[in-house]
């Protein structure tokens, strides 16, 4: 089920008029009618998108930036088989770094061309 539908539903529910569960989240009438209509949904959807893809960039970098940093401060220590591990680890951080930016930018170009489908 959709927010728009969530909403009146809602609201239906507890016998209220748009005023009446517009002046509970202190938004007017009008506003109730657009969050019904589904005209504030695709915002809504958007800035959730938006923040989740923002959350895995931030996963991202860390796993790309801790590995870099590992592979990096080992590269100047004894050659020993905890650098050796240690260099493992890095790589593998780097690797999984890798593979969550291609299946990130897989996502963001499929949501751009949603978009851009669903504006023509």
């Amino acid at each position: 089920m959709d927010i728009a539908n969530q909403i009146l539903n809602i609201r239906k529910k507890h016998n209220l008029t748009q005023e009446e569960f517009g002046g509970l989240f202190y938004v007017t009438r009008q506003t109730v009618s657009n969050w019904e209509n589904a005209k504030m949904v695709k915002a809504i959807d958007k800035e959730r998108i938006l923040g989740t893809m923002k959350r895995k960039k931030t996963i991202i970098d860390f796993f790309t930036g801790a590995g870099t940093g590992i592979v990096a401060g080992c590269l100047f220590s004894p050659d020993s088989a905890r650098r050796t591990a240690a260099i493992f680890v890095g790589l593998v951080m780097i690797c999984i770094g890798w593979y969550k930016k291609e299946k990130s930018d897989r996502e963001v170009f499929r949501y751009m061309k949603e978009e851009d489908e669903y504006n023509f």
